[in-house]
């Protein structure tokens, strides 16, 4: 999408289901993955790892507003900007402006909002910085417990215990109904 053909879709974000006031112009929003450098030890260079595929990500949007009638509809919103900060939890809204779409965000909620500055013209300009919001993915189950000893029961450290088997009461259950069904 060439931003010369669609010069609307590129100078407004549309934030819920509303669209911004003014023309808007975005910064910062690359993506950095979150690497782990880490000196190798006896040796020379360093190893990376990456942490996390893609952490939340944060861009500032500049709005410039041309007159009063975009510096008033500028108060409606900010109200929406501020709904997803105001009350007792975050409210993430869904966000769309093709920079962002190509670089993967779709919700935000709001991290910051500069007071307008007007300027003698009779324009104005606010800045917005927006924090991507992701909400946490439960990390995959890992085997609890300790491990059992090698040589059996009876040892030291470890002495009858199994590895933790997330199935052993759907196994026991179907154990009980398969010796139910196979009576004669």
């Amino acid at each position: 999408m060439i931003p010369y053909d669609f010069p609307e879709l590129f100078s407004t974000i549309i934030l819920g289901t509303v669209v911004s006031p003014g023309k808007v112009t975005l910064s910062e929003h690359d993506r950095k993955p979150d690497w782990d450098v880490q000196k190798a030890k006896g040796s020379t260079g360093a190893s990376t790892k990456l942490t996390d595929a893609m952490p939340p990500g944060e861009f500032k949007a500049t709005f410039e507003l041309a007159d009063f009638v975009e510096v008033a509809a500028w108060d409606t919103f900010q109200k929406v900007i501020e709904s997803t900060f105001r009350g007792p939890s975050p409210v993430a809204l869904p966000i769309y402006h093709p920079d962002l779409a190509r670089n993967g965000f779709t919700e935000v909620v709001g991290a910051s909002i500069s007071g307008v500055a007007h300027d003698r013209t009779g324009k104005a300009t606010v800045s917005v910085k927006f924090r991507e919001y992701r909400p946490p993915k439960p990390k995959p189950t890992q085997r609890a417990g300790a491990k059992s000893n090698a040589g059996g029961a009876g040892g030291a450290g470890g002495a009858g215990k199994s590895k933790y088997d997330p199935n052993a009461v759907a196994r026991k259950e179907f154990s009980e109904l398969w010796t139910e069904v196979n009576k004669p």
